[in-house]
């Protein structure tokens, strides 16, 4: 089974409920798994968590607890002393991670690569391992800085008033309010061939509107950007514009409750220099994309990349971001998992 591990501790996921827990072994590792996941209804009881990495941490803090599994669309965590008889697929809105015994962990020294375990790395040690990729990295919960280079592409709160050290910058979803980034020249990062990479984590509901995370354009001629955001329907949608007026789409179907409950989410994608790629990152498994399209419009594109703006697409179809920025990252290449995980572990600390 190829699938990426994660350490979990405590202290990893700063998480205020459980400062004063010691942990027995100090920490544990698990599996993601992507097959043999526990059929429906999961025989165990079921607990509510915020987020998916909370339940692997409640699983951690249980030592009879042998597999974790987080439904996204009721944010419910279940602990299972065994691995199920019963087992099947995966789907989109199920994280099984499975915790492994201590003679299935191999511990040694060795070099930070894709799948160095993603919380025992610190957000220095995430982008001194990326380093070759990282473009932009935004982590709002301290400060609006780029952290890759904080000479240059800092960040600009436009009426941004209220700011957190543990959910970040607030949006209240208004067309004036959102995050910006001067980005001259950034079509060298999205020409046709070339691949790259976006994350982004923030704490939002998706509640039955499009909603926009973030976007690439021209001020002056806002209509045909490069963008990521949330559909009304909950999956996740982005776009690259190219200079030469061809543009490509790609859905990915996410699971996202579409309702008023903001919860903690993550999310990457890769574009592969021709395409999307089809699998996409979501709260700590991969999803699948359900559709793709390839247009031509008409017009001149040289400066689409000009700016971004975080929390705003400047469009009337595509609501500004109601919600908590936390962070978002630009990087060149394509990440796996493993590589996701730790963006998403750097976020959380």
């Amino acid at each position: 089974m190829n699938s990426p591990v994660i350490w979990l501790t405590a202290c990893a996921f700063s998480l205020v409920l459980y400062q004063s827990v010691a942990l027995e072994h100090g920490s544990a590792v698990f599996e993601l798994l992507t097959s043999d996941c526990p059929t429906e209804p999961v025989n165990a009881e079921a607990v509510a968590a915020p987020s998916e990495p909370e339940c692997s941490l409640l699983c951690t803090l249980s030592g009879e607890c042998r597999l974790s599994v987080y439904l996204t669309d009721r944010a419910v965590c279940y602990r299972l002393s065994a691995m199920p008889t019963s087992t099947g697929s995966c789907g989109s809105r199920m994280v099984a991670r499975r915790r492994l015994l201590a003679s299935e962990v191999t511990v040694g020294p060795s070099a930070p690569t894709s799948a160095t375990p993603a919380s025992s790395l610190s957000e220095a040690s995430v982008i001194q391992n990326l380093s070759s990729n990282f473009v932009l990295w935004y982590n709002f919960k301290k400060s609006f800085k780029n952290f890759v280079n904080q000479s240059v592409y800092q960040a600009e709160p436009v009426n941004v008033t209220e700011q957190s050290p543990v959910d970040g910058v607030r949006l209240q979803g208004s067309s004036g309010s959102y995050v910006k980034v001067s980005t001259a020249e950034f079509s060298k990062y999205f020409a046709f061939g070339k691949q790259y990479s976006m994350f982004f984590q923030g704490k939002f509901s998706c509640n039955s509107v499009d909603k926009c995370i973030s976007s690439f354009l021209d001020v002056n001629n806002p209509t045909n950007p490069t963008n990521l955001y949330i559909k009304s329907d909950g999956n996740i949608k982005a776009r690259v514009q190219f200079a030469s007026g061809t543009y490509i789409s790609k859905t990915w179907t996410s699971g996202c409750a579409r309702d008023s409950v903001e919860r903690l989410m993550s999310f990457g994608i890769n574009f592969g220099g021709t395409d999307f790629v089809f699998n996409a990152y979501y709260n700590g498994s991969m999803i699948n994309s359900i559709d793709t399209s390839t247009s031509v419009v008409g017009g001149n594109f040289i400066n689409v990349h000009n700016n971004l703006l975080i929390g705003s697409c400047m469009s009337a179809a595509i609501q500004p971001f109601d919600g908590w920025l936390q962070c978002w990252a630009l990087l060149t290449g394509n990440l796996d998992a493993a590589q996701f995980d730790q963006l998403r572990s750097a976020c959380s600390l």
